[in-house]
């Protein structure tokens, strides 16, 4: 097996999968910004099975992504197994690709088919999805929980799955009925990676910015940090939380606002090259100017954005208006 996972610094900072946000353009650009590994948005293992053209589109990348982690849902050992088979025959570079089992998202649509969160509390369904995949890839796996669904806690649910051969577990702070918002229980993630001392234990959840990282990482002992939401429209926050000056108190280097707007180009333009237009990125443009005074205004000029030029032109209208920011760019 070719493991990337074990060849990661610690800590690692990584993409966390968000369904309709990361795409291959979005990982090009997080990846830029200094994130160890990114995953991909959740992949139907069903659509897979059938050779669903939409879904058989979300297993495209670029190199410059890897090492790259594709995640999984569905309800079915039988459709993960032969799901991870076609994987395996359709990438002839493994050494850096990896496979995510999402066994932790709240949405109901995902939900209500016994697949995501819901599998959390059908432990012995989850260890047979798990062992299945496991038992038909040489690709290092991992999986995504949460910490508590209905009447399982990520304890219970580590303690029943974790004498299987997967290699890391990234855990949401937030249990089922949480969401995506409320307090992060930094103390049960601490308990799961007392429970796994030789698998890596990544947090999630609640990090908008360095502070909240840092502060994540202390309390829980985790051995990294997966970002979501924090990272829309905030690529850079990878950078800011992986700054040497930053881990002595100091603030790291500035991106001031002409910088900005050329990342939302660079984002654009790796958009682009998979896409015939830019109406599917008008949702991340507008993460870039998001928590500004002239938000709204701002946002009006986005939503209409439909090529390059366009955003080119509108970038220069409103660049005087955007805020600088922090960070640094490899």
């Amino acid at each position: 097996m070719h493991n990337f996972w074990k060849k990661l610094p610690k800590p690692i900072i990584a993409l966390a999968p968000m369904a309709g946000y990361s795409d291959s353009a979005f990982r090009q650009i997080c990846r830029e910004f200094g994130a160890d590994v990114v995953y991909s948005e959740m992949i139907s293992v069903d659509g897979i099975c059938y050779d669903n053209q939409k879904t058989m589109r979300l297993l495209w990348h670029d190199k410059s992504e890897y090492p790259l982690v594709f995640q999984l849902f569905g309800n079915s050992p039988q459709k993960f197994a032969q799901a991870v088979k076609i994987i395996n025959k359709k990438f002839k570079n493994k050494k850096n690709i990896g496979l995510d089992l999402n066994l932790g998202c709240p949405a109901h649509k995902i939900i209500k088919t016994g697949a995501g969160a819901s599998l959390m509390d059908e432990k012995e369904k989850a260890y047979q999805i798990i062992k299945a995949v496991c038992d038909n890839t040489d690709l290092p796996v991992s999986i995504k929980i949460r910490t508590t669904v209905k009447n399982t806690l990520a304890e219970e649910f580590i303690n029943k799955v974790k004498g299987l051969p997967w290699t890391t577990v990234m855990i949401h702070g937030r249990t089922l009925n949480q969401g995506f918002a409320g307090e992060i229980d930094s103390v049960a993630i601490r308990k799961v990676k007392k429970l796994l001392p030789d698998k890596i234990v990544l947090a999630n959840g609640g990090i908008t910015d360095s502070q909240s990282a840092i502060r994540l990482l202390k309390k829980t002992g985790a051995d990294g940090l997966g970002i979501a939401r924090g990272a829309l429209g905030n690529p850079w926050l990878f950078s800011q939380i992986k700054s040497l000056p930053l881990a002595k108190g100091e603030m790291p280097p500035i991106l001031h606002r002409g910088q900005r707007g050329s990342i939302m180009l660079r984002h654009a333009g790796l958009f682009l090259k998979n896409n015939d237009n830019l109406i599917p990125l008008r949702k991340h443009l507008v993460h870039y100017v998001k928590s500004q005074k002239n938000a709204s205004e701002l946002r009006q000029k986005l939503i209409k954005v439909e090529t390059l030029a366009e955003l080119n032109k509108i970038i220069l209208e409103i660049s005087s208006l955007l805020p600088s920011a922090t960070a640094t760019i490899r």
